[in-house]
This record gives structure tokens, C-alpha cells and sequence, in this order.
């Protein structure tokens, strides 16, 4: 295994906490590569008391020595980007020395995000997925003709505006004039990354972060369809997002708890006081939506499966400390499906024939190796998904985050 490579994936539906981790593992990089997604995650991180939220620009940006990717993978948002680099210059240095962009990354337009909305808008409460309405799902629908004239893209897009979704939209002219504005700032960002990536595998020294965005439950081939995203959230959109990678660590982001935002099948979600405590308590509004997340006990079933489909190699175990000061609390440990008792999900399954199976753990106190709870709490992961736990958090700093062995130079 290439220990010098590490990727970081989400095991649940995303907002597990990636952003702060990618953030330490980022001072041992000499480059951080986000591979798929768009602008329709966020990643939150707080050093010193400053927050940083980046949607686009991958998490080493913090770090002067870093050079950040943007790949072929990514759906390219100039707009968001340009407004997101505005914002994050600020405070942390942003250049083309220190951030590359793929010059065939696929471009979102004023069009893909008026299409997104314009289709969650139009569906009822109970077909809607839950989409950003950033954009995201059309410019992926077109990222084979995105290289042919702007004018082929709008033809499509006009018909279903001025028919079917009977919406305003920006004329072609006006389009075309502010892409072209767009165009000429980021130019210098611009590059080929495949052969940037490429030459940085070449000395076996180069320490590289793979960076994703959302999570395994998401992914448009694993995700809980179709209430997903519509990119490969889980490791098999780094293969083709960037570039095969080989035998690598892969490190599995799961919160001590279970949370989701929009709609979709959330077999453990609490109904009661319980949900409204980790709301409150956990701070669980979406950096990105803004939108509450709906909160369960842990899902192993569902952790197990994200763990087979990634190939996770190791877990790190975010937002212990939310958990604190219970007497006890609830996990799911199977499910009773269609007649049987099964341990992991699968692709296509039924949620609304799931029902999870729960036992009791008695709480902790504390996110303490002298808690004797805490460490039987933290030990049912690794018992359970059979991976062993890295790295656990228990608070949103950079030294709130504590290191159970060695892994990508910590």
C-alpha cells in the first residue's frame, strides 16, 4: 500500500466533517486534489476562531506550501468560484502558483442552475430529492458537448425554459459576455492538471490528499437513489475524476451520529426530542444549504456498507463530544429485511421494508481514554465494521483532533 497517498471519503450522507481533517492532513501535502463534486458541499474549517467555508477550492489553501487541484472531475462554477476566491483571498493567499484548475473541467452555466431549480421547483414534496439547485446534475448531463458552441447548450435550454418550466433566463448575448468576462480572470488558473498529478506521482516522496465532497450515501451508482447526488461520492469517483491511483489509504469519515439534509430514506432518524438535541447541541445546519439536518442514531448496516464500497482502509470518528453527558444511547447494529436479519445494506434496497435493529450502549462523560464508556463506544466501530478507528474528534480546532496511530505523516 502507498501510504503517501491518502484519500478521504464520507461514510454517511455527507457533512461528517471532512473539511477539518483535510485541513491537518494538508500541512503533510505537497498537493490536495478534489476529484468530483461542485460547489453544492461545503467544507468548514476553524483555526484559531476564524472560519474558513470552501465549496470549490480544496482545503489545503490554508497552508502556503500547498498546491490545490481542481481536476477534470470537478463541475466548474465561474461564478461561485470567482466569488468564492474573492472572499477566501482575503485571508489566505490564492494564486496560480498555489491553485490549478483542469482546463477540461465541465462549466456550469446561468442555464445548469436555472434547469436544477426549475426541476426540484416543479416536483412535489414527495418525488423532490433534495438538490442544491446549484447546478450540479445538468452540467454533469452535459459534459459531452460542453466543448461545442454555447449556442448548441442554449438551443436545448430555451425550449424546456420557454415551454415546459416557463421561467426567465439571461439572453445568449448576455451569457456569452459574462463567461467571456469570467474566462479572462481565471485563465491563469487554468492548466493540465491530468499531467500535473502525473508528474507529482513521479517522485515517490510526494506526499498527495485526494479530496472529496459529500459522502458514500449520496453517490449516484451506491447512494440511497434517487435521492443522490450526481457525481461518484464514494472512492471510484477519484479513478475517474483524476487518475487511477493504485493501493492507497483510504480513510472513512464517520460521525458518532447519523445526519442527513433533504429528503430521502433515513432508517434511524429521531422523530423526538432526541433528534432536536443533536440539532441543537451539534450545530447541524448545512454550510451550504443553510437547511437543518434531520439526526439519528449511528446506522452500522449502513457504515459497514460504505465501508466495503470504498475500500476504507481506516475510520476517524468525528463530533464525540455531542454525544457527551448521555446515560445511554441507541445503535443500530442490522436490520430485519424481508424476513432475515441482514448486517449490511446494498445497493437498491428497500428502506421502507428495513426496519433497524437497536441496542443500547451506556454514555459517556467524557471523550476521554479514561472514560471506560467512551473507549467501549469508540471500540464498537472498529468491532463492528471490523476497520480500525486512526483518528477521533471531539470539538471543531485543529487540536481537537487526536491520532490512535500514525497515518499520512501524523
Amino acid at each position: 500500500m502507498n501510504k503517501n497517498y491518502l484519500s478521504i471519503i464520507g461514510l454517511q450522507w455527507g457533512d461528517e466533517g471532512k473539511g477539518k481533517l483535510t485541513d491537518l492532513f494538508s500541512s503533510k501535502a505537497c498537493a490536495v486534489v478534489r476529484y468530483q463534486g461542485g460547489n453544492n458541499a461545503g467544507h468548514t474549517i476553524i483555526v484559531d476562531g476564524v472560519k474558513t467555508v470552501l465549496h470549490l477550492i480544496p482545503s489545503g489553501i490554508l497552508h502556503p506550501h500547498t498546491l490545490n487541484i481542481i481536476s477534470h472531475g470537478v463541475v466548474f462554477d465561474p461564478r461561485a468560484f470567482w466569488q468564492e476566491y474573492e472572499r477566501v483571498s482575503l485571508h489566505h493567499e490564492v494564486t496560480p502558483k498555489n491553485l490549478a484548475i483542469s482546463l477540461s473541467a465541465p462549466v456550469i452555466t446561468s442555464y445548469h442552475r436555472l434547469l436544477d431549480a426549475a426541476r426540484e421547483g416543479s416536483s412535489s414534496s414527495e418525488s423532490k430529492i433534495g438538490t442544491t439547485g446549484k447546478g450540479i446534475g445538468p452540467t454533469y448531463e452535459d459534459k459531452k458537448i460542453l466543448h461545442e458552441k454555447l449556442e448548441k447548450i442554449f438551443g436545448e435550454k430555451k425550449v424546456l425554459f420557454d415551454s415546459l418550466y416557463k421561467i426567465e433566463y439571461p439572453s445568449l448575448e448576455q451569457e456569452t459576455e459574462d463567461l467571456f468576462l469570467l474566462g479572462q480572470k481565471i485563465a491563469p488558473f487554468l492548466k493540465d492538471t491530468f499531467t500535473l498529478v502525473d508528474e507529482l506521482r513521479q517522485k515517490e516522496e510526494n506526499k498527495i490528499l485526494f479530496e472529496g465532497a459529500q459522502g458514500v450515501l449520496l453517490d449516484v451508482d451506491y447512494g440511497t437513489y434517487p435521492f443522490v447526488t450526481s457525481s461518484n461520492t464514494a472512492v471510484g469517483g477519484l479513478y475517474t475524476g483524476c487518475m487511477p491511483m493504485g493501493d492507497h489509504e483510504v480513510l472513512g469519515i464517520v460521525k458518532a451520529y447519523t445526519t442527513r439534509v433533504g429528503s430521502g430514506p433515513f432508517p434511524t432518524e429521531y422523530f423526538d426530542e432526541r433528534g432536536s438535541y443533536l440539532q441543537q447541541k451539534g450545530g447541524e445546519i448545512g454550510a451550504t444549504t443553510g437547511r437543518i439536518r434531520r439526526c439519528g442514531s449511528i446506522d452500522f448496516p449502513l457504515l459497514r456498507y460504505g465501508v466495503k464500497c470504498s475500500r476504507i482502509t481506516s475510520l476517524a470518528v468525528t463530533k464525540l463530544d455531542i454525544l457527551e453527558g448521555l446515560d445511554e444511547f441507541d445503535v443500530c447494529y442490522a436490520y430485519e429485511y424481508e424476513g432475515k436479519t441482514i448486517e449490511t445494506a446494498f445497493p437498491g434496497i428497500d428502506f421502507s421494508k428495513a426496519k433497524p435493529l437497536y441496542k443500547k450502549v451506556k454514555g459517556f462523560q467524557k471523550v476521554s481514554m479514561d472514560d471506560e464508556n467512551f473507549v467501549n463506544y469508540l471500540n464498537l466501530f472498529e468491532e463492528m465494521t471490523q476497520t480500525p478507528v486512526a483518528v477521533y474528534t471531539y470539538g471543531p480546532q485543529r487540536d481537537e483532533i487526536v491520532f490512535k496511530k500514525s497515518i499520512f505523516g501524523h
